[in-house]
């Protein structure tokens, strides 16, 4: 990375960490307020007007993100404007029906896990959909030797795709861009390590685990405040401030798993005959981030592993364990299914909408 780029990814680390900050402590002092001896009722309509109010507030932050804190060329305003509220709008109206669906798993449960599971999935099967939605981005088909992919048109420069869907329907998704910027050999080793995480399950196993991971915690925020005895409209407030703290665990405690999977397939491809190493070198230039200046920066804000580490761990004797997959990364899109904006705030995605969908991974 050039140092103007060491520079960019400084200031955006410190954003998302003023971003994913506040609204944690905004969580914390939501649970406190409505769990407390003289709770408010609150009324559906005033939950519309909070989320509003949120997304909102997360507007401002996503201007200096996508505005400000842009490599260059930077857009102009208007350029920034158009997908931009794009992006907003779209994101509203899923999080608007995931609220209104968290609504009714209340109202027939009791509880809110029916209706963290339900959006899961629907976020899964739709995620290209939400691609378009929010991002703007035109997807094509392509079929080769290799099996069949989709290339994204996304004008973001961090944009690098990923897997999706599972078992023999899964495929990879490309950024267009890299048919240009991306040598031939680099490519193979990208599509070596995707067909390698394919052929293991990964994309399947990491939907499921994620659903796991967040109906757990939606099962104990109903336990521990006893969500059931509250009205509807102030146990969903209760459930998505929960589920704010829920993930702010999840961005400390995944990365840890998220990055084995990254050695994983970087060994998987250089078992396949392709040396990863110059592609590993390359990739922190593509998305413009390359882990932390210390070990403790690198192991809470950074799931993929500055290139220095992944060619440390290449030349390591290889370790068996399970692979669980991009754990991390991919929770930043599902955590939506528990009404919670940090997925969007965090270093990597904030202003840029195509990256809410799918953030930078390796």
């Amino acid at each position: 990375m050039t140092p103007s780029q060491t520079q960019l990814a400084g200031r955006r680390l410190a954003l998302g960490i003023v971003n994913v900050g506040a609204w944690t402590l905004a969580a914390a002092g939501g649970l406190w307020f409505l769990s407390g001896a003289a709770s408010p009722v609150v009324s559906p309509s005033r939950v519309v007007f909070l989320l509003l109010g949120a997304l909102g507030v997360q507007a401002g932050f996503d201007y200096v993100g996508g505005a400000l804190l842009m490599p260059p060329p930077r857009p102009e305003f208007r350029r920034f404007l158009g997908p931009s509220l794009r992006g907003v709008a779209g994101h509203t109206l899923v999080l608007g029906l995931i609220a209104a669906l968290s609504y009714g798993s209340f109202h027939l449960s009791g509880g809110f896990v029916a209706g963290v599971v339900v959006a899961t999935m629907g976020l899964a099967v739709g995620r290209t959909g939400c691609l378009r939605l929010l991002g703007g981005v035109s997807l094509t088909s392509r079929t080769s030797s290799d099996g069949a992919t989709l290339l994204a048109a996304a004008d973001d420069p961090a944009f690098t795709g990923g897997t999706i869907g599972w078992g023999r329907h899964a495929l990879s998704l490309w950024p267009v861009s890299w048919q240009q910027r991306v040598r031939a050999d680099e490519r193979n080793v990208e599509e070596t390590r995707r067909r390698w995480q394919i052929e293991q399950g990964s994309p399947g196993r990491t939907v499921l685990l994620v659903l796991v991971w967040n109906a757990l915690g939606s099962a104990l925020g109903s336990f521990l405040f006893h969500l059931a005895v509250y009205p509807p409209a102030t146990a969903l407030l209760l459930h998505a401030c929960w589920m704010t703290l829920w993930t702010f665990g999840s961005l400390l405690t995944l990365p840890s798993l998220s990055r084995q999977a990254v050695f994983a397939a970087d060994r998987a491809a250089l078992n396949a005959g392709h040396d990863p190493r110059g592609w590993i070198a390359r990739f922190p230039e593509l998305v413009g981030e390359d882990g932390g200046a210390g070990p403790l920066v690198q192991t809470i804000f950074y799931p993929v592993p500055s290139a220095r580490r992944r060619l440390q761990q290449l030349e390591a004797a290889p370790a068996s364990r399970f692979v669980a997959g991009n754990l991390a990364r991919a929770n930043l899109y599902y955590s939506w299914a528990g009404c919670t904006l940090l997925g969007r705030a965090v270093h990597c995605n904030v202003g840029r909408p195509a990256l809410w969908v799918f953030p930078p991974s390796a």
